[in-house]
C-alpha cells in the first residue's frame, strides 16, 4: 500500500499591528496517519503549537526547528540567509510581494536588510537530532515545507478593496494547499487552523469550485470537505495542538514570521542603533518602536500602509 501524504496548515500574524500574516504547511510521507500517536511523540520531544514551543525566550529553540525541517524538506542545505530562507518557502516571493511596494524606499523596509542564519542562537543540527527521534523507525518522512505570505501592504489594500484578514488568510492556504497538489500529487489528508470565526468555508473557497467541494459529517469544532482532484480537507478549532503536521508548520511560520520582524527592526536600526526591536503585537515595546520610528519614517519616504496594519 503507497504512503499517504498529511499536510498541516497553519497561520502566524492574523492579529498584529506591524509585520506581515503568515501561512505556513508542513507535508508528510507516511504509510498510515496515527493522529495520537504523533502528538504524544512531539510532545515528549517539546514539539507542540508555537505559542507553547516559542514561549519567551525560546526563540533559539524555534530556530533550531525550522531550519532542520528545511533540512529535511526539499532543498537539503541551509539557507545561510533570510533572503534564502525566504526564496526557500516562498519561490517567487520577490517578484509576487514586490510588485506592490508602491516605491523604491518603502521596498528597502522589507528587503534591504539580510541576516545570516542563524539569527537567535539556533542550532539546526540540534533540530535535526530532535527530528531524527520524532522519526524514529516510523516511516514518517517530512517532503514539504512552504509558506505565503501577506505584507502589511497587501493587507491593507486588500481591505482597502472590500476583503478582511481572514478572507486573505484562507486565500493563501488554498495557494499553499494547491502548491503542494501540483508539487506531489493527490489524494492529501489536510489538516487546517480554524480561521477566525469562519464556520462555512464552502463558501467562501476561490481556488476550489463549488462544484468540486462536498462537505462532510464532522465532530464539533471541525469541518471537512471532500475536493475532488485533491483529497480531503479539515478545518479543526485547535488544530496545532492535535496534530503534529499542523504545529510543525506553526513552529516554521513563527519563524518566518519573526525573520521578517527582524529585518524591518535592523532596517530602523541603521538610523537608531540603540532601537529596541519589537514584535509587531499589541504590546508596549511595539507601542514605543512606532513612536521612536515615526521621524525616520518620514524622512526617509516610507509608505504609511506598508508600515502598520490598518485593520
Amino acid at each position: 500500500m503507497a504512503d499517504m501524504l498529511v499536510m498541516g496548515v497553519d497561520e502566524n500574524g492574523l492579529g498584529p499591528r506591524l509585520g506581515p500574516l503568515v501561512a505556513t504547511s508542513l507535508t508528510l510521507e507516511t504509510p498510515r496517519y496515527a493522529r495520537s500517536e504523533l502528538c504524544q511523540r512531539g510532545l515528549r520531544l517539546g514539539l507542540t503549537d508555537s505559542k507553547e514551543t516559542g514561549g519567551f525566550g525560546r526563540m533559539g529553540f524555534i530556530e533550531s526547528i525550522a531550519l532542520a525541517l528545511l533540512r529535511a524538506g526539499e532543498g537539503g542545505a541551509d539557507p545561510g540567509s533570510a533572503d534564502g530562507l525566504l526564496d526557500r518557502v516562498f519561490p517567487g516571493i520577490r517578484p509576487r510581494l514586490g510588485a506592490c511596494c508602491p516605491d523604491a524606499p518603502t521596498a528597502e523596509q522589507c528587503w534591504g536588510v539580510d541576516l545570516d542564519l542563524p539569527v537567535f542562537g539556533g542550532d539546526p543540527d540540534f533540530g535535526q537530532e530532535l527530528l531524527e527521534r520524532l522519526v524514529g523507525r516510523s516511516g514518517l518522512r517530512i517532503v514539504d515545507v512552504q509558506s505565503r505570505i501577506a505584507c502589511a501592504g497587501v493587507l491593507n489594500a486588500k481591505s482597502a478593496a472590500g476583503r478582511n484578514k481572514l478572507d486573505v488568510d484562507l486565500e493563501l492556504f488554498e495557494d499553499l494547499i494547491e502548491g503542494v497538489r501540483t508539487r506531489h500529487g493527490a489524494p492529501l489528508l489536510v489538516f487546517c487552523g480554524m480561521i477566525g470565526g469562519i464556520r462555512d468555508y464552502a463558501s467562501r473557497f476561490g481556488r476550489f469550485e463549488t462544484k468540486r467541494v462536498t462537505e462532510l459529517r464532522g465532530r464539533r469544532g471541525q469541518r471537512r470537505y471532500s475536493v475532488d482532484g485533491l483529497g480531503e480537507v479539515r478545518f479543526e478549532v485547535d488544530a496545532d495542538a492535535r496534530h503534529l503536521p499542523v504545529a510543525l508548520a506553526s513552529i516554521a511560520g513563527k519563524y518566518v514570521r519573526e525573520i521578517c520582524m527582524r529585518r524591518i527592526g535592523e532596517f530602523y536600526r541603521r538610523t537608531d542603533p540603540e532601537l529596541v526591536l519589537a514584535s509587531g503585537y499589541h504590546d508596549p515595546v511595539t507601542t514605543r518602536f512606532i513612536q521612536a520610528t515615526e521621524l525616520s519614517r518620514r524622512r526617509l519616504g516610507i509608505a504609511q500602509d506598508c508600515f502598520r496594519r490598518q485593520a
